[in-house]
């Protein structure tokens, strides 16, 4: 049994790298991980079906299989292995029982991994009285410790450290899955004894090793605790504190693990007949039963599955409103959009503003701001559908409370946007506004393990409906959502995080990244979304994401129109005293066929394993459809004021663009180039594939990639058809493509004629130094360095086609490095330079 007992554990500590849970991701250790757990497993006891039944629960298990995401489809994976390999004896057998087993294991680990994080992401503290008797079971381990308020204070070494008396830390996500993975297993053997024997025998084994897990949670804190406390102390001084990283490793929760597998050796009791030496498992008893046929029982069950699914996911859209967004700028001088974003305005100030994603939103919704001389009352909020509070920099008037409460019980959309860690003491006054809604912006500031600066979201197979249209989006940094008592779900909700308190010594109030013992991590909500009376809420938490220099990176103007789109509906089901009641009678449904179809398949004589792929299968199949269906229902709105839309080509062109407004500073980054492009009130995104060829103006920058047939040609059918290219290249762009596409429009780009000199136009302007440029020819010559033309124009169809040789001077270290850079006259010059190539497109 012990290598039974190993194979558990290593399947439950797979979901630690294959989630990315403390640490970055990693599916190589992920699948090392569940490969050898699976071939501990080999060789338990568990019942095939009939081949005919084997086949149909193997195709839907690959079903399964394929509308889940990674790691979750490794368990529908491993169930289809175990039923599709042979069933004669030797090898084959004992492989398929053992993937069989590890695939059912891993299916129930899933369902805590997936309850873990919405509960700890609520709150990652432990209640006050098992945070108590948690310090209580320290002390009697020999530690001077004492419980303070939500932490651990503990004397060694003539130090005091505090360490947070956490879910995580206490009782971890790997020793639950050793627990239900153990549970699980314990179930499997016991359905191979004999059939008198297996309700008393699991119970008894499952209750056995339940204490077993008891008792060891208080030495398995003994031993982190004491290992980090040996860490800090041999901390090299000066250095930040990093003790608290051996926390995140995977290897240290599965070194952990050798307790409790040795202690479920020796003390769960056997369950009779289950050694490692019974090969063979009992045949399936066929039972009198109902009338319906076995396929009709597992229909019933599916369907029972499949509305679950669909309960779980589903989020009532409800129809459109007309549309009228408000923005408070009262009580709020951070991020303002009153400040214009234009061609003369540089330097901080311009850049750190929402005039840009204002405007942007202007051209999909009706918008207008609430002033500071204006009043929050129930008749200015009466002519808006969507309010949106922002990073406010003073408190709100109760009576202004109470209006926006009102606003938001009679049907309205209410968006908060904070800041992290109080800055400004943003939180402080969003929250005066949140508590009646039941929620608060934690006081905090989260980084991500590995790399704290670099946080990339991924949104999930099933997205809430606000971001089911986000690509891969990268955050600033942000706070959390503590969602307290209100009924809700975290819209956006990342795990690999740590969070930290404010450092109120420094001006922004940002702590240092450290690992600290008092930290918090693994789980935190960054969206929040909940209802009250008829209208709806949404809390984010970065609200960096949408001041000028980042509003239009990957995902951000998505994110927004999402929220403001989602905001912008209303429901009959928004209602709580609609909702609940509706949801209770289809859950209530839900459950009665599956467990309805569940009994019967039983009776029928349906095997466990094939009511098991059928559920899984109906569960993928409805999580799939609410992900169809709600982008049905709500797909982002259409423009309905015209707005010039410039792509940012990313299918040949590699160049580093601009992370969270942050540049590249080697020389290799046009990061400035693109978030200059708004302040001419056009709009960028970045896209690749045939989406390249959906905006007005496509910019290429330094093509280094391959060009296929079938991007050419959807290229000049695009030109052909009224677009307009823009294509930059430079002497010093290594294995430039540039030529594959200005070809079929009669330019070229020579990069073996490099020219140098001063650059001037046909007007003699702008006379800017340039070291190197490469030489273009064919179509009309714009602009010179020296004699040799070096940037030209000609028309194709109805678009236009321009070629720029001289494209270093607009990379970042030449337009200032830094968006908060006051330019200089040189400086100012490439910008003006740059701003007149783009209008020669109009």
């Amino acid at each position: 049994m012990i290598r039974m007992w190993a194979g558990i554990g290593l399947l439950a500590c797979s979901w630690l790298p294959g989630l990315g849970y403390y640490a970055p991701s990693s599916p190589v250790a992920c699948a090392v991980m569940i490969l050898v757990g699976t071939a501990l497993l080999a060789g338990a006891p568990v019942s095939a079906p009939s081949k005919r039944d084997a086949r149909v629960a193997a195709t839907f298990c690959l079903i399964a299989a394929w509308l889940m995401p990674w790691p979750y489809c490794a368990a529908a994976l491993l169930i289809f292995a175990g039923l599709a390999l042979p069933a004669a004896a030797g090898w084959p057998r004992r492989a398929g029982q053992g993937a069989l087993a590890a695939g059912v294991v891993l299916l129930s680990q899933s369902v805590l991994m997936g309850l873990y994080a919405i509960g700890t992401a609520r709150s990652h503290d432990l209640p006050r009285p098992l945070a108590h008797a948690a310090g209580a079971v320290i002390r009697l381990l020999g530690a001077e410790a004492a419980v303070d308020g939500t932490d651990l204070a503990i004397s060694a070494s003539g130090k005091v450290h505090h360490f947070g008396l956490t879910w995580d830390l206490f009782i971890d996500p790997v020793t639950l899955g050793f627990l239900m993975g153990g549970s699980v297993v314990l179930a499997i053997l016991a359905y191979a004894s004999p059939q008198g024997h297996r309700a008393a025998a699991w119970l008894r084994a499952a209750g056995t090793l339940a204490l077993v897990m008891a008792a060891w949670l208080p030495l398995r804190t003994a031993l982190i605790v004491g290992l980090l406390i040996q860490q800090i102390d041999r901390a090299t001084p000066g250095l930040p504190l990093n003790g608290m990283e051996s926390a995140f490793s995977p290897w240290l929760h599965l070194g952990l693990l050798a307790g409790p597998i040795l202690l479920a050796w020796r003390l769960v009791p056997k369950i009779a007949g289950s050694g490692d030496e019974r090969q063979e498992a009992l045949p399936t008893a066929r039972r009198a039963g109902p009338r319906l046929s076995r396929p009709a029982t597992l229909c019933l069950a599916a369907a029972g599955a499949l509305m679950l699914a669909f309960l779980f996911h589903w989020d009532p859209i409800g129809g459109r409103k007309p549309g009228r967004v408000m923005v408070v700028e009262r009580h709020s001088t951070w991020e303002p959009t009153t400040r214009p974003y234009d061609t003369e305005s540089y330097g901080e100030p311009a850049s750190y503003t929402y005039a840009a994603i204002y405007d942007y939103c202007s051209r999909f919704y009706t918008m207008s701001r609430l002033l500071e001389s204006d009043r929050i009352d129930s008749r200015t909020l009466s002519g808006c559908d969507v309010l949106v509070i922002k990073t406010p920099t003073a408190p709100y008037l109760p009576n202004e409370v109470a209006a926006v409460v009102r606003f938001v019980e009679q049907g309205g959309g209410l968006l908060l946007i904070g800041e992290h860690t109080d800055v400004f003491q943003s939180s402080t006054y969003l929250n005066q506004i949140a508590e009646p809604f039941g929620f608060q912006f934690r006081k905090d500031l989260l980084f991500r393990v590995g790399s704290p600066y670099v946080q990339q979201y991924e949104p999930p197979a099933v997205p809430h409906p606000a971001v089911q249209n986000l690509p891969s989006m990268h955050f600033a940094v942000s706070c959390s959502i503590d969602p307290g008592p209100s009924r809700g779900c975290g819209a956006v909700r990342n795990s690999g995080l740590w969070s930290l308190p404010p450092a109120y010594h420094t001006d922004n109030y940002f702590p240092e990244a450290e690992y600290r013992t008092d930290m918090r991590y693994g789980a935190f909500n960054q969206l929040w979304a909940t209802r009250h009376g008829s209208g709806r809420v949404l809390a984010w938490t970065d609200s960096t994401i949408f001041s000028n220099f980042s509003a239009f990176e990957p995902g951000k103007t998505e994110l927004m129109l999402g929220m403001l789109e989602w905001l912008n509906r209303r429901s009959l089901l928004d209602n709580v005293w609609v909702r609940v009641p509706v949801m209770i009678i289809l859950g209530l449904a839900g459950l009665a066929a599956i467990s309805a179809g569940l009994i019967f398949s039983a009776a029928r004589g349906a095997h466990w394993l094939m009511i098991t792929s059928t559920v899984l299968a109906a569960w993928g199949a409805g999580s799939s459809a609410v992900a169809v269906f709600q982008r049905l229902a709500m797909p982002l709105p259409e423009p309905v004021q015209p707005m010039v839309q410039v792509v940012i080509d990313r299918t040949v062109s590699e160049v580093p663009l601009a992370r969270g407004g942050f540049t590249v500073r080697d020389g290799r980054g046009y990061g400035l180039l693109e978030q200059w492009i708004p302040r001419l009130g056009w709009f960028t995104a970045r896209r690749s594939g045939q989406a390249a060829f959906t905006g007005d103006l496509l910019v290429v920058i330094c093509p280094s990639r391959s060009v296929n047939s079938e991007y050419r040609q959807g290229l000049v059918d695009y030109v052909a058809a009224g677009g307009k290219l823009l294509v930059i290249d430079s002497p010093d762009s290594a294995g430039s493509t540039a030529n594959s596409l200005l070809w079929p429009f009669g330019l070229v780009m020579n990069h073996g004629a490099a020219a140098g000199g001063p650059l001037h136009g046909k007007d003699s302007w702008p006379d800017i130094p340039v070291e190197a440029a490469c030489a273009v020819g064919g179509g009309e010559p714009l602009y010179w360095a020296g004699d040799v033309p070096v940037a030209a124009r000609t028309t194709h169809g109805k678009g236009t086609v321009i070629a720029i040789g001289f494209g270093r001077i607009f990379n970042d270290t030449g337009m200032g490095q830094h968006w908060m850079a006051e330019p200089d006259e040189a400086t100012r010059t490439r910008f003006e330079l740059w701003y007149r190539l783009l209008r020669m497109t109009e």
